[in-house]
């Protein structure tokens, strides 16, 4: 059975499938294959899809795309849904992977939000997973780690936990007790 790896960069999503004996189509533009030109394969079992997410991205509120880095940067997650539809009579299941981010207003609401934590990674990321799967069971473990993400606004301190939602207050300061 034929698992497709569309924008799989390295394959590390791919592998458990490559270990456990299925043959695993590895299509990146990494490795000169344009998702954007994939024609239809037999065989094909399941999809997983990851399509770059910078520009996409949250952290790029700063400095907002242009319409052609948009435009290309939706062309691709096109690729991936038309690659689904194309395969869609003998598909078993299809997931598309991409952090929580701007993609959620053209896609709607993921079927599956999670934290990489309840999973059993050490990360904080907050990823969506959009297709048709059956969701795994949430196994979370205490956080090793702490985020990668800090706000460290005025009169805000970390906690002792790696939980950043237990962020809290300074104390007021003898010298801004009277100001």
């Amino acid at each position: 059975m034929l698992i497709v790896d569309l924008c799989g960069g390295t394959g590390s999503w791919s592998k458990p499938y490559r270990d456990a004996g299925y043959r695993v189509e590895l299509i990146d533009i990494l490795n000169g294959r344009d998702v954007r030109l994939v024609q239809r394969m037999r065989g094909v079992h399941g999809i997983l899809a990851a399509p770059v997410c910078t520009v996409q991205s949250y952290a790029r509120n700063r400095y907002p795309p242009t319409n052609a880095e948009l435009l290309a940067s939706l062309s691709v997650v096109d690729a991936c849904l038309r690659v689904v539809f194309a395969h869609r009579d003998y598909l078993k299941w299809w997931a598309l992977e991409n952090p929580r981010n701007k993609l959620r207003r053209y896609l709607g609401p993921a079927r599956l939000e999670f934290y990489q934590w309840e999973y059993g990674d050490a990360g904080h990321k907050p990823t969506c997973i959009w297709g048709d799967f059956v969701p795994p069971m949430k196994q979370p473990k205490p956080r090793t780690k702490p985020s990668t993400f800090y706000r460290m606004g005025p009169g805000l301190i970390a906690a002792e936990e790696p939980d950043p939602t237990h962020w809290m207050p300074l104390p007021a300061s003898p010298s801004r007790a009277g100001a």
